[in-house]
């Protein structure tokens, strides 16, 4: 799934453009937040810059059972701005999972809840570069190429060494490349790249690195 990264929320446009998208669901740069827009709640995730693991964030939901206006009446009084709305949530003390809260309670069936995230693939995008498919072959190869390879599908040959069932698929080798690169290790074996983790072996591929076009046509023409 592909997130969206939003600059901000901070106008009534915005907000109601956003929730108007087929998935309410993006990044937002300032403040660094993941919005979740459910049928009724708002869930907002309050992301640190150097966040490698969604389960360390803290998360709040917003809303009612019945009804989006609770929600959405909140939004307005924080004058269609998520960061008067996050440092009011965070102002808050919250002592159990599920508490109304008079203090910012603009309906009276809003419901305001903090806790942890439970989703560890949440990851600040200020983490994430560009990968950009690979243009030629690396005379050395790091980690960054192979996020590249993988995002980009540049590989053959695919075998699984490990029966981790973290690891085991190409997606889940990535996000944990992204979310955890401490401990890997890339090696070769003639054509074929080897990645470990921790000396515990996990796959091995052949990359596929095509030419560019430019050289495809010189060929063409010769």
């Amino acid at each position: 799934m592909k997130i969206p990264i939003l600059p901000a929320l901070e106008s009534q446009q915005q907000w109601l453009s956003f929730s108007a998208q087929q998935i309410p669901y993006a990044y937002v740069n300032s403040p660094l937040t993941l919005v979740d827009f459910q049928s009724t709640f708002i869930q907002i995730t309050d992301i640190s810059k150097n966040l490698r693991d969604g389960r360390q964030a803290q998360k709040f939901s917003v809303g009612a059972r019945r009804s989006s206006s609770a929600a959405w009446q909140l939004i307005e009084s924080s004058q269609w701005s998520l960061k008067r709305l996050m440092a009011g949530l965070n102002d808050l003390e919250f002592t159990s999972n599920v508490r109304d809260n008079s203090a910012i309670n603009a309906h009276g069936e809003l419901t305001l809840r903090q806790f942890y995230a439970k989703d560890k693939c949440v990851i600040s995008p200020l983490l994430l570069q560009p990968l950009t498919p690979l243009k030629t072959m690396p005379k050395a190869w790091f980690l960054q190429d192979i996020k590249r390879v993988l995002s980009c599908e540049q590989y053959s040959d695919v075998k699984w060494l490990s029966q981790d069932p973290m690891l085991n698929s190409c997606a889940a080798v990535l996000m944990q490349l992204i979310s955890h690169p401490q401990g890997w290790r890339i090696d070769r074996q003639h054509e074929l790249l080897v990645l470990s983790l921790k000396k515990v072996f996990i796959m091995h591929f052949r990359p596929v690195i095509d030419p560019p076009l430019n050289t495809l046509i010189t060929l063409q023409k010769l």
